[in-house]
């Protein structure tokens, strides 16, 4: 007890660090995905549609979690069906054919 009495700014600290980490926790716990869908055309695979949509995202990383997002067993899609894609991996890749203003050919 004379510890703490001694040493208040860092029982003060622990304090503010431990209840930080506690709300924390909390609030990350309560955060649902969010999800948009993709039409499955003919053709489709999931590493096409992983080449169109995955931006930064690692290719298998993206495969793995729309398959883990889709409950799929395997790889293989049908035409005609939706995919759910998490928000977090649903960003499209840069267009290489982008041409700003100014550009001159």
């Amino acid at each position: 007890m004379n510890w703490i009495k001694n040493n208040q700014f860092v029982t003060l600290l622990v304090g503010v660090i431990f209840t930080c980490t506690i709300l924390l926790g909390w609030t990350n716990i309560n955060v649902e995905d969010s999800y948009n869908e993709i039409f499955i055309n003919d053709g489709d695979t999931l590493w096409t549609l992983s080449e169109q949509y995955s931006g930064s995202t690692p290719k298998h990383t993206w495969i793995a979690e729309v398959m883990v997002a889709n409950q799929l067993s395997t790889q293989m899609i049908q035409a005609g069906e939706t995919l759910k894609i998490p928000e977090s991996l649903h960003k499209y890749a840069p267009d290489q054919g982008i041409e700003v203003a100014g550009d001159s050919k």
